[in-house]
């Protein structure tokens, strides 16, 4: 389970690297909200209705949540004109 998780937060990595590089291109940018926003994004009219969500709905927040954070991230590292530090190697 420990190897899934540091596969996925290495993957979170590269998404945001190569995102924030792209931040840098407006029009590039723009799209990218745009897609995402349309295609992954619950829109408020697609809310689930009950008082408690919907195993889905719940799922589609948490994945919304997260498509937030990585497009932040990518956006406050593409200002910040940063790099993260270069990862150590155990070998």
């Amino acid at each position: 389970m420990e190897s899934t998780e540091f596969r996925l937060a290495a993957q979170r990595e590269i998404l945001v690297a190569v995102l924030s590089a792209l931040a840098k291109n407006d029009d590039a940018w723009r799209e990218i909200n745009r897609i995402l926003e349309e295609e992954l994004i619950v829109q408020d009219h697609e809310e689930d209705p009950g008082i408690v969500p919907s195993e889905a709905f719940a799922r589609q927040n948490a994945v919304t949540a997260e498509i937030s954070s990585i497009l932040q991230d990518a956006s406050a590292r593409a200002a910040r004109g940063a790099s993260p530090a270069a990862p150590k190697s155990d070998r």
